[in-house]
């Protein structure tokens, strides 16, 4: 197994030990039904062996898993470097948050470069709701999707987690989601989270003009021992790059952001007098 692509391999085990257990089915009842031995599915589970997009299809044919979940899994199988792998967006399953968690866990240090909206891990629960609920999902999902994300916030406390860097673009803290209390809050929380020892953010004014992270919003994952992850997010899913020439690009245009950004301090600064301007009504 390549270190480009373990993350990956492993998270697909436990993709498929999610679907075996929502299918009620044991380890030997698998192998049985597929005519090989618990152990096969356990290392498959764990991340020991990689299974082969025929395999993987034969366990999502078991366990009932169709269209695009099928799809999914038997593409992430046929990943074999690990070079580019694409997550289209559905509601039935989360395998984007899936490995965004893991990568988060597994990171060493990851830079967020932000647009249009706040960073997930820097979203009060109201912001957050705001967002969700501006597709037409029930309430019920609108909200377990609401504490998913707010749960992923533990990485930003968390003993020996990950240096955490983020670059948000004025305009975002600008943009009124929710109306004046909810985006105070936000405001509030993202200078709050910034004194976190492993937490940094810094602004890009609109002073800056036009700057590199205007094609898009990105995530950059950079490990001790792996090759860099760039997280790519659009309306239809989105795409983990680690093709080292691709990603290479990424690192540079989020060190020429770093520079242009305002420093920490001077961020919090310029968040804290657009608190100040937000006048109830």
């Amino acid at each position: 197994m390549s270190a480009r692509s373990r993350l990956f391999r492993v998270n697909l085990g436990a993709e498929l030990r999610t679907l075996r257990e929502r299918a009620e089915m044991s380890t030997r009842t698998v192998a049985t039904r597929l005519g090989t031995s618990p152990a096969w599915v356990s290392r498959t589970e764990t991340g020991a062996r990689y299974p082969t997009p025929e395999e993987v299809a034969a366990l999502c044919d078991l366990y009932g898993a169709t269209g695009e979940m099928h799809d999914l899994l038997t593409a992430k199988a046929e990943s074999n470097d690990g070079t580019t792998i694409n997550l289209p967006s559905h509601d039935q399953f989360a395998d984007q948050l899936a490995n965004i968690m893991l990568l988060e866990t597994e990171a060493r240090r990851v830079t967020t470069c932000e647009i249009a909206l706040v960073p997930g891990l820097l979203q009060t629960a109201e912001y957050a709701r705001q967002m969700i609920s501006t597709v037409n999902r029930p309430q019920s999902e609108i909200e377990r999707r609401v504490a998913t994300r707010i749960g992923r916030q533990a990485v930003l406390s968390r003993p020996n987690g990950p240096e955490l860097r983020f670059l948000i673009d004025e305009f975002v803290l600008r943009r009124r989601i929710g109306g004046v209390r909810t985006m105070r809050g936000q405001l509030q929380k993202i200078m709050a989270d910034s004194e976190c020892p492993n937490v940094r953010v810094r602004v890009i004014p609109a002073s800056a003009g036009a700057h590199p992270g205007l094609d898009g919003t990105f995530a950059i994952y950079e490990f001790a021992a792996l090759e860099t992850y760039v997280y790519l997010e659009n309306r239809k899913g989105g795409i983990f790059v680690t093709d080292g020439n691709a990603t290479q690009q990424y690192v540079e245009s989020r060190d020429a952001l770093w520079e242009a950004a305002l420093g920490e301090n001077e961020s919090v600064e310029l968040i804290d007098a657009l608190v100040e301007g937000l006048i109830d009504d």
